[in-house]
């Protein structure tokens, strides 16, 4: 026999088949038996699950003062700008 340690598969990347399978199984359980004497029969344990995080949508009023916060850092850079640019050095 073999052992390969697959840590990163993910579901949405298998068979169709396989999908239903493992989306029903417990951390600990192992598929039935699969594939042909020729290619080799294999059984897939489930030994961890991460499960995906959710994502929360800002709300308006986040969207809101990072729009803000830019447009105030734009002006800001603006104006210092246009203050080294009419700026007077004197060299004494």
């Amino acid at each position: 026999g073999e052992i390969v340690d697959s840590d990163s598969v993910h579901v949405r990347d298998l068979p169709p088949q396989l999908q239903g399978i493992l989306l029903k199984m417990q951390v600990g359980q192992s598929t039935p038996p699969f594939g042909t004497m020729k290619e080799g029969i294999r059984v897939l344990v489930m030994c961890g699950r991460d499960e995906p995080q959710a994502v929360a949508k800002p709300d308006r009023r986040a969207i809101e003062g990072a729009e803000m916060d830019k447009r105030v850092n734009l002006r800001a850079q603006r104006y210092l700008r246009d203050l080294r640019r009419d700026a007077i050095i004197e060299y004494r």
